[in-house]
């Protein structure tokens, strides 16, 4: 989940854009004590299609937060968006499909003849690209990626220091400062105390990571 999320909203970030959160599948329900998955004596199946609160903090993700400390905001929609009556027809009919592949195959690539009703885009593409790339489609209103894995190589400016007097810090480090407040707890573990587990949106980052309640009580705090 993280890194297809963190791609995503990268790329939506850079292209201004309002990001349509996708449909979530949860193995575990969650509830505010202890439990083995489901609430006990229910029929819930899993996996589940789950609110996006269960993972998401959204009061969080909707709150304004200043600029120069974590970088530009990221609108957000659920994804039933697109299935409200009232959202009009001109941007249900203004629509592309964007499907990545793998870079130097056979049509891997974009030109200006490109078609409006799909695209087949290089993964790792750079934030030039990006931009290069959707400036033709700039007119569209809907973007729709086959998958967010693999589509974003990283901010260009990465390594550099946004060159402004109250900016002293580098793009990425903005952007992952903002989004890590943006994933909230599981709860809870049976037999625990805590029981609760926090996500983190940079776990793949981290070789011994694992997903257990803290284990001291100094561990007990969000990953930022």
């Amino acid at each position: 989940m993280g890194p297809q999320c963190i791609s995503g909203s990268t790329m939506y970030v850079r292209l201004m854009k309002t990001k349509v959160m996708p449909p979530l599948w949860c193995r575990l329900d969650r509830l505010w004590f202890p439990h083995p998955g489901v609430l006990e004596g229910s029929i819930t199946r899993q996996p589940f299609l789950c609110p996006l609160d269960h993972v998401f903090e959204v009061n969080v993700m909707l709150k304004e937060f200043p600029e120069d400390e974590f970088g530009p905001g990221i609108n957000i929609r659920e994804y039933s968006f697109f299935d409200n009556p009232l959202m009009p027809k001109q941007v249900k009919d203004s629509w592309l499909d964007v499907q990545l592949c793998r870079e130097g195959s056979p049509g891997c690539n974009v030109t200006n003849n490109t078609s409006s009703l799909g695209i087949r885009l290089p993964k790792h593409s750079t934030e030039e690209m990006f931009k290069s790339v959707f400036s033709l489609f700039k007119d569209v209103k809907v973007i729709q990626f086959s998958t967010m894995q693999d589509a974003f190589l990283g901010f260009t400016d990465k390594a550099k220091v946004v060159p402004c007097k109250i900016c002293d810090q580098k793009t990425e480090e903005k952007f992952r400062k903002r989004v890590k407040r943006y994933v909230g707890i599981w709860c809870c573990v049976k037999g625990s105390d805590p029981g609760h587990i926090y996500y983190d949106m940079y776990w793949d980052e981290k070789p011994n990571w694992k997903p257990i309640p803290p284990q001291a009580s100094e561990d007990d705090h969000p990953p930022w």
